[in-house]
């Protein structure tokens, strides 16, 4: 076997490491608002989420998988180790923090992990930092967008609710069977778009292809690995996210969930990556406000903003340092 093929044989694993992961942390917070919100069985939580994800790349498109894998890294340019390492290092940041219970942003590590390995490997002209700056401006609005508009539809629904007959009540949460398969598909249509971008660049660059394209192999394969990561480790987080910051019931979890969906699935038209794990706590934070700030946990929310904070420079780190044994060892 040629030492290239080992590259992205060895690429492949890490994507497949990466989805599973994904499944650990985001799909514990996906998770977390179904479980409290009460209305769905939690039984039908996993085949629900896990379809409506599979169904986001083709109902939205994969514009974030080309923005994630183009817009941060000239992969064309960049040895095949920048892609290995950046990779690598993006699931022991993500490893970490869930290790740390703490749900954290897929994107900002993965970012981080390019940035850091293109640094390293002693060429800065492979990195785009316009299309690094767009990724941060995009991360940081969406959790606002997620707040604002978890406040605003939480504050609506509890008005429509005072006027509400107890049987008008059981109508409006039966509509959190709708927000649970939105939020689901607006993760398929940008966070799952990140292990298909990986997946689409790294067929590209090891057949030796010029143009961008996402084959169902790229959509299929990182959606399993997401699928036995949600099976085996999402309840792990979804318990931390789901009770800590505030207790949720079915009118609280729909407006968290439509928030957080609307938040995501926007940007996904726009092409641009987002965290749905980022947005979702932002939203739960919003619905928390908007109900009573006093019952906020602002200590976990504290911890929360500080394990973000961490993801993006804990990646960059990492892929300094894994790079730098590559060149140097």
């Amino acid at each position: 076997m040629a030492p290239v093929d080992s590259i992205y044989i060895g690429i492949f694993v890490l994507i497949a490491l990466f989805s599973v992961l994904a499944g650990f942390n985001d799909g514990g917070n996906l998770m977390a608002t179904f479980l409290r919100g009460g209305v769905i069985a939690p039984a039908l939580i996993f085949p629900v989420l896990v379809g409506s994800v599979a169904l986001g790349p083709v109902l939205f498109g994969t514009a974030v998988s080309r923005t994630i894998t183009v817009a941060i890294i000239n992969f064309h340019q960049a040895n095949p180790d920048v892609l290995a390492v950046a990779v690598g290092s993006a699931v022991l940041s993500v490893f970490v923090t869930w290790r740390m219970r703490m749900p954290t942003s897929m994107t900002m590590a993965l970012g981080g992990g390019m940035v850091g390995a293109a640094i390293a490997s002693g060429d800065t002209r492979f990195i785009h930092w316009a299309g690094l700056l767009t990724v941060l401006v995009g991360m940081g609005l969406s959790v606002v967008l997620g707040f604002v508009a978890a406040f605003l539809l939480t504050r609506l629904l509890w008005d429509v609710l005072s006027l509400t007959s107890l049987s008008g009540y059981r109508s409006l949460k039966r509509l959190q069977y709708g927000s649970a398969v939105w939020q689901g598909l607006a993760y398929g249509a940008n966070d799952q778009e990140k292990a298909i971008g990986l997946m689409a660049l790294t067929l590209m660059l090891w057949g030796h292809h010029v143009h961008y394209h996402v084959s169902w192999i790229s959509v299929v394969v990182p959606l399993g690995f997401w699928a036995l990561g949600f099976w085996g480790g999402g309840v792990r987080i979804a318990k931390t996210v789901g009770g800590h910051i505030i207790r949720l019931d079915p009118m609280n979890a729909l407006s968290t969930q439509s928030a957080a969906a609307l938040t995501v699935s926007l940007a996904a038209l726009l092409g641009m990556p987002v965290s749905t794990t980022q947005t979702t706590d932002g939203a739960l934070l919003g619905t928390g406000t908007a109900l009573n700030p006093l019952k906020v946990k602002w200590v976990v929310v504290r911890t929360m903003f500080m394990v973000w904070g961490i993801a993006l420079p804990l990646g960059m780190v990492t892929g300094l340092m894994a790079m730098a044994a590559i060149r140097w060892g």
